[in-house]
Formats: C-alpha cells, structure tokens, sequence
C-alpha cells in the first residue's frame, strides 16, 4: 500500500515493486518514487555508528590537517619559542638608537633638523614657565626670531654675525617702545593723537600716516642710522637691512604684548555686560589678535622697517642726497604703514593686498641691492658702504 503525495489516495500494487522504482498513481497519474524500506527491527531514527578509521587513515588525517593550516598544539608552542629566541637575538641598541656619536654630531649640524626640533620643542617649554605674562613675552619673542631667521638666511641670504640684528631687536622693543610712549604721553599734542581716531575717513587717514606711520617708522630706523653712521665702511647693504628687518621685529614682538593685555581687558567687559556669550565672543577675539599679531603683523613691521632699511643703505653709499634718500625712505614706509591702518578697519582683504605689496616692493629692493653687489655690476657694493657723515 502506497499512498500519493498529490492526491493522497491509497494505491495498492498487485504485485510489490522493487525498491527504488518509479510508479504512477492510477487515480491522478503522479509519478511516485519508491524508497526502501528498514528492515525489521531497525530504527528508523538511528543509525550504526561507522566504523574506526584504521590507525593509518589517522595518521593521514593529521598529517592533511597540518598541510591545511590548521595549527596543533605542538607548533602552537614550537611558533611561541621562536618568537622568544627572535626577541632574545635582536639587538635593542642598534634597532632603537641606529646613530652613533658622529652620526649626532652631523645632525646637530644640519640646519634643517635644528630648525625643525626648536621650531617643535621651544612653544613647549615656553608653557613650563608659569606666569602667563612670562609666557607671552617669551611667544612673542618667539615668533619674531622665527621670522628673524626666515628673512636672514631664507629672503635676504645675509651670513654676517645675529650680534647687531639681535641688538636692534631688543633696543627696538624696549628702549625705541618706551620712548615712543613718552613722546604720545608729554610731547605730542592731543589734537595730532586723536587724528586717526577721527570720524572723518580722510582726517583719520592723514593721521595714520603722519602720526601712527611717521613715528613708529622713524623710530624704527633708530638702530640702522645709527649703525651706518658708526660703521658704514664695515657693515654690507644686506646687513643693514637685516639689521632693520629686526627691528621691525622687536617693534612688532613688544607692541604685541600691549595688544594681548588690551583683548583681556576687552574680554573682561563684554563679560562684565553680557555674561556668558559676551565672554566667548570676548576670548574667541583675543585668541584671533593674538594670533594674527604672532603671525602677521610682526612680517608687516619688518618689511615697513626694511624698506627704510634699503633706502638707508642706499644713502650710505652715495656721497650726496644721502638726507634727501633717507627721507623718502622713511615717508614711503610712513605712506604704506598709515594705509594699512586705516583700511583693516574698513576693509581687511584691501588691508591684506597692501601688506603683499608691500613685501613685493620690499623684495624688488633686495633683488636690486643683490644685483648691482655684484663686482662690476653698480655702486651699492657690499663693501661701498660709506659712514653717514
């Protein structure tokens, strides 16, 4: 008795088909497969376990395991020992510190992995310093030596001694900042002080120029009148204009201070008036001055200086309209000064394509004085410097 999937009909045989046969219901034509039956007794769930693989057929199984990837645990434990002799055998002095004393001594020589480790390290050490005022005297400085050592060795390519380039830094920044703050204070009149803070955009523009520009100008070249005054006959054209491309610099890395104290003060009221939001616009503003002053406006100050720098060291070596030369020079950093000035309060991108050209005219001076240096070439020669007497 067979009964059909499709119809579910009970369909007996006359005679019983063999196992594995093919027959066809007589009621829907299904076609019915045929299975064996178990024998007798057997279990229709459970089979006879296989038989065990002769020790042979083990052996050859482990053996096929190993050649799959599969690790045991004996080449777990061979693996772990070669990986403690490996370590055992490494030479942890030369892997780690692969230099050799003369292998330092060449590097400490190398100006770009000088520059490179005391460009990352010394901002570091400036904040092991606790007073914060500290610190910002010392990040000021350091920023105005890192422009120091882009414009010497990179733009004017001077390899003279930092003795009087460093000097004027410093003369600059306290002696020539002091002295311009007591002139504001007791000589100047008040009238001429608050021109630039006229209401009037031509009024103010006069007074950056000839108050702001003029002054800090010509105090800026301090140092390099005085040095070509004493020392005409020893110092090069380039020389002086390092030595005034720092002391725009030490102008610049002073003056920022008063700046960084004045954003505090500005934080402190529009926190005093307006809480919270007055403190986060207050901080967010002194992080931008302080920032734009570190990085910018120190590379302004130390073109203005050093294209009067240029027009000094032209003076020093002609033997007439020395005055005249200097002057123009002097008037020409004044103008270009007071502009910028007087557009960062109205419009910073025109403020910003001042202080390119500026740096292109400052450039274009360098070119020249590099050019007719040269023997034959002209009469600024770098050992024609004459005293400014």
């Amino acid at each position: 008795m067979v009964t059909c999937p499709n119809c579910q009909a009970q369909v007996d045989f006359p005679s019983a088909p063999a196992a594995g046969a093919t027959v066809q219901c007589p009621r829907c034509n299904h076609a019915i497969g045929l299975q064996a039956s178990p024998p007798q007794g057997a279990s229709s769930t459970s089979a006879a376990p296989p038989p065990a693989a002769p020790p042979q057929d083990l052996l050859k199984e482990s053996a096929a395991a190993q050649s799959s990837g599969a690790p045991t645990a004996g080449a777990q434990t061979s693996r772990f020992r070669r990986l403690l002799n490996d370590i055992k055998g490494l030479d942890l002095r030369g892997e780690i510190l692969p230099t050799g004393r003369g292998d330092l001594v060449a590097m400490f020589k190398d100006f770009v992995f000088v520059a490179v480790i005391l460009l990352g390290t010394i901002p570091l050490l400036i904040i092991s310093v606790t007073r914060t005022d500290a610190q910002l005297t010392l990040f000021a400085l350091f920023f105005a030596l890192v422009w120091g050592v882009v414009f010497k060795l990179f733009i004017l390519q001077d390899e003279a001694s930092w003795k009087w380039p460093i000097a004027s830094l410093f003369f600059t920044g306290i002696v020539g900042l002091w002295a311009l703050l007591f002139m504001y204070t007791f000589l100047l009149p008040e009238f001429y002080l608050d021109l630039a803070d006229s209401g009037n955009l031509v009024v103010s523009l006069i007074g950056f120029v000839l108050q702001v520009g003029l002054w800090e100008e010509s105090l800026k070249a301090v140092p390099v009148l005085a040095l070509a005054f004493w020392l005409g006959r020893k110092l090069s054209p380039m020389h002086l204009l390092t030595v005034g491309v720092f002391s725009g610099l030490g102008f610049a890395a002073f003056e920022n201070m008063d700046y960084a104290n004045r954003a505090i003060s500005q934080s402190y009221s529009l926190t005093r008036d307006f809480g919270i939001s007055g403190l986060v616009e207050g901080v967010q503003a002194a992080m931008v001055t302080v920032l734009l002053r570190a990085v910018s406006l120190v590379f302004a100050h130390a073109v203005f200086a050093g294209i009067v720098a240029y027009f000094v060291a032209a003076a020093a070596a002609r033997t007439h309209g020395r005055t005249a030369l200097i002057m123009l020079g002097v008037g020409l950093a004044a103008l270009l000064h007071g502009l910028y000035d007087w557009l960062a309060g109205l419009q910073t991108t025109a403020a910003a394509l001042v202080i390119a050209l500026c740096f292109v005219l400052f450039y274009s001076y360098v070119t020249r004085l590099r050019r007719v240096a040269q023997p034959g070439q002209g009469a600024v020669a770098a050992d024609a410097a004459q005293p400014l007497v």
